[in-house]
């Protein structure tokens, strides 16, 4: 297993989970208390023991486990992390803590969003409820030298968490999907997105002092211009969206005006990239699920206006 080293004590590697690559990175912080930032799904379980082994790390020495956000491809192997590390205290957010002691309503809308997707990834494992905590919006975990910052994010999900440690921030998904080889983002908006909560979030990123943005998908970016460059994406695909909606376009017409008008998209949009969610026949093209998500978030702002 290849594995990258950030700095002096931030490691993380290529989840390669159901053996897709450049899809899901998982991170190692290394102090006086070792944490995990995302676990990715249960069927990567096997991958991260490995990592951990080859970090010389056994899992009794895992402090924290600490998810951005607990959908199936950030927590969804959360718990079955859990059992393996029996000293550790899972962290999230206060509306993620019932579905993590209890995944039953998780698994259950997670299937229906992802279908067969969902099998593929696995059902998360309940967490026992005296080893997995809640925690309030600018709390600090003590890792011994360095702290670990809590930040509401929310937006991608109401529950999202971007987590801070000196001048790297991981970043989950508030910030979008990190193409490294395209030197663009571009937004992810599943069900439930809220377009003014990310807008928010990406404001209070920007008033971070930062130099690393630690993506899920996929790996680290450097923070020099990128938030800029975020704002402007997902203004501009709203943007794109609203007018899709005035002119009655279907969610397969906006994308392609999108696929036209913003730049690198349409390599992005290449059915062989690992973004894409490639799982054998099994395939959800990420940007049109983006598209149904803001359409969605501008059905229910309407439906308040």
């Amino acid at each position: 297993m290849e594995l990258h080293q950030q700095g002096d004590s931030i490691f993380w590697f290529d989840l390669e989970a159901n053996g897709l690559k450049e899809f899901i990175s998982i991170y190692v912080v290394i102090d006086e208390k070792i944490s995990i930032i995302e676990t990715g799904p249960a069927s990567g379980h096997a991958r991260l023991l490995d990592a951990l082994s080859t970090l010389n790390i056994s899992p009794n020495d895992v402090s924290y486990i600490i998810p951005t956000h607990i959908h199936l491809d950030h927590f969804g192997g959360g718990g079955h992390l859990m059992n393996v590390c029996k000293n550790a205290e899972a962290l999230v957010h206060p509306r993620a803590l019932p579905h993590v002691i209890n995944p039953e309503v998780l698994w259950s809308g997670s299937q229906k969003v992802l279908g067969k997707i969902a099998d593929l990834y696995g059902k998360p494992t309940p967490i026992d409820s005296e080893r997995v905590f809640s925690v309030s919006n600018g709390d600090e975990i003590d890792l011994g030298t360095t702290k670990l910052k809590a930040i509401f994010t929310p937006g991608h999900a109401s529950h999202h968490i971007t987590w801070v440690r000196g001048k790297t921030a991981f970043v989950g998904d508030s910030l979008g999907l990190w193409y490294k080889n395209l030197k663009r983002a571009f937004p992810v908006t599943p069900p439930r997105y809220d377009h003014d909560l990310a807008l928010e979030s990406i404001a209070i990123t920007k008033e971070l002092d930062l130099e690393w943005l630690n993506y899920t998908h996929f790996g680290p970016r450097e923070c020099k211009g990128a938030l800029v460059q975020v704002e402007e994406e997902f203004n501009a695909w709203m943007d794109i969206v609203r007018k899709g909606v005035t002119n009655n376009s279907s969610p397969e017409e906006i994308l392609e005006v999108l696929l036209n008008e913003r730049d690198a998209l349409v390599e992005s949009q290449r059915s062989d990239h690992p973004i894409q969610f490639n799982f054998g026949s099994e395939r959800v093209a990420t940007h049109i699920v983006s598209v149904h998500g803001m359409l969605d978030w501008l059905r229910r702002f309407n439906d308040k206006s």
